[in-house]
């Protein structure tokens, strides 16, 4: 005679001596309800067995009818990554975060843990797939690079795992993020290279004849990405109030140049820009007016947007002929930060100029700029009290009583 467990399920006496322990999962298959069985040898242990059962099942149960496109309640890495994706990145993350998360995924991830369930991935073993990939994960250029992936690159692969099983969690299917707590390795910071005030003149004549003065002006006075320099339209530029209005950017998505919404959110911004920048401008639109264009700098061979690295490589070619040193596209922007601050221009307001998100980064990121700053300001009050202590003193006046 089979007794019910508090209506939980239902225990009863094998003719082997044995307990079993009865439940049902919620599941049909071919048209029957699935049923489940725990045994035991007495019927208190069989009973705690059942309980236990009961109550996991009702958890995935719970998981299930919360996520519906779930198979099951303890899906693989490769089977979540791929709801992951579709139904949380794909609507709200731009498209190409969405493309590098697939890269690092299918590239790094999955062909190591795409077949372990969710909750079998532990902090040890991403711990242990991020050092295996820094020590041992170059797909291509091994003989050049090393077989080591980068610590930068090893840093990314763990962003696009934490946030994936993130939204595990988030979801109730585990408990907790295991790659929160791992363990990356140090990267190794480029230093920033700058051009100094002194190669400044010899680059813009440089640039003067090459026909993209304008163009280097803007960027070495407002510090714009390139892809945001890229996107500007003669709507963005406002001559009277002597504005450039950044709110969009050219990115390079499958192959092909697209342009999009910019980084962040304080990447929308309206920036002020110098008489000389102004002047310029007005005269380069009125030179484009045949031109059947909007993009303020487009290509001039297709009139369309203009590719990067075509520019990065005519930004080589005028370095190599101003006999000033080769430096990144981006250094540029490193250099507008430097010498502003170096102009004794205020951190608050270069950071809104260069888009970051708090005054903090900038800081951080041009430390070296403001502790020169703070030795040249040093010396100059120490030197001030060495002058004063070596001054002879006045001779002073002694008045005689009337």
């Amino acid at each position: 005679m089979a007794k019910r467990a508090k209506g939980e399920g239902s225990l009863r006496k094998r003719n082997d001596g044995r307990w079993e322990g009865i439940y049902y999962t919620g599941e049909i298959k071919d048209g029957k309800r699935v049923r489940k069985s725990v045994f035991a040898k007495s019927q208190a242990e069989c009973k705690e067995k059942l309980k236990k059962a009961i109550d996991e099942n009702e958890q995935a149960q719970q998981i299930l009818n919360r996520c519906a496109y779930l198979n099951s309640s303890e899906p693989t890495m490769r089977e979540w990554y791929g709801i992951w994706l579709e139904s949380f990145c794909k609507p709200t993350v731009k498209e190409h975060t969405v493309l590098g998360y697939q890269f690092l995924f299918e590239t790094y991830i999955l062909p190591r843990i795409g077949g372990m369930k969710l909750n079998q991935i532990s902090t040890v073993v991403c711990q242990q797939v991020l050092t295996d990939l820094f020590q041992d994960g170059r797909t291509r250029g091994r003989s050049t690079r090393g077989n080591g992936l980068s610590a930068k690159t090893v840093k990314d692969i763990n962003i696009a795992l934490k946030a994936c099983l993130q939204k595990a969690v988030d979801e109730e299917i585990i408990q907790k993020n295991p790659a929160v707590k791992v363990q990356l390795p140090k990267e190794e910071k480029k230093e920033m290279q700058t051009l100094s005030a002194n190669d400044l003149g010899a680059f813009l004549r440089e640039t003067k004849e090459s026909g993209c003065y304008e163009f280097y002006l803007l960027e070495l006075t407002t510090g714009l990405r390139l892809g945001e320099i890229l996107a500007l339209t003669w709507d963005d530029f406002n001559e009277e109030e002597k504005t450039i209005t950044v709110n969009k950017q050219v990115q390079r998505i499958n192959s092909e140049l697209k342009v999009s919404s910019p980084k962040t959110e304080a990447s929308h911004r309206t920036i002020r820009i110098c008489d000389e920048c102004v002047q310029n401008l007005i005269l380069l639109k009125s030179r484009q007016a045949r031109i059947d264009t909007r993009l303020i700098f487009p290509s001039p061979v297709t009139h369309d947007v203009r590719d990067p690295s075509s520019v990065t490589r005519n930004l080589h070619r005028i370095q190599r002929r101003a006999g000033v040193p080769q430096i990144r596209f981006h250094d540029l922007r490193h250099t507008f930060a430097t010498l502003s601050i170096e102009q004794g221009q205020d951190i608050k307001t270069i950071s809104h100029m260069l888009g970051h998100t708090d005054a903090g980064f900038t800081m951080n990121t041009y430390m070296h700029v403001t502790e020169k700053m703070q030795d040249s300001v040093a010396s100059a009050l120490g030197n001030l009290m060495t002058e004063k202590q070596n001054e002879k003193p006045a001779k002073k006046i002694v008045r005689m009583p009337a």
